[in-house]
């Protein structure tokens, strides 16, 4: 193994607890989320058609969690990647801990039986992707 490979996989080994700390929780209350991560702050609004939801930044970019009514459980997430390198530190993360379905799309097979689609979305000329949760 040469210098670089050693050095590139150093760093992957360091900023993969910061790409799994900051995760799109699906199925968790505002409270646990939050309790997930107390240091961040969490801004609370509505859609025009009345659907709660959350943000907040994290170091991989913006979180935005939407919730259902009835439950009050998130169901819907989104994330905005602060940057390329957070984008393409995810989307190895994602590679190499969930299920490929596509260039573009991931399943992960969850604790306790679940399941959570994740897609990732993007427009090269306006340099916009976003990953979606659900």
């Amino acid at each position: 193994m040469n210098l670089e490979m050693k050095k590139a996989l150093i760093g992957l080994l360091f900023l993969l607890p910061v790409f799994c700390q900051a995760q799109a929780l699906i199925g968790f209350s505002l409270y646990q989320i939050k309790a997930e991560h107390p240091d961040k702050v969490f801004t609370i609004d509505y859609t025009n058609s009345g659907t709660k939801y959350a943000k907040t930044e994290m170091s991989t970019g913006t979180f935005v969690y939407y919730f259902d009514a009835s439950t009050g459980l998130s169901n819907y997430c989104i994330l905005f990647p602060r940057d390329m390198g957070a984008l393409n530190g995810l989307v190895e993360t994602y590679n190499s801990k969930y299920v490929i379905t596509s260039e573009t799309s991931w399943t992960a097979y969850l604790d306790g039986g679940g399941r959570m689609k994740i897609t990732l979305e993007y427009d090269t000329d306006y340099e916009l992707y976003v990953f979606h949760y659900e």
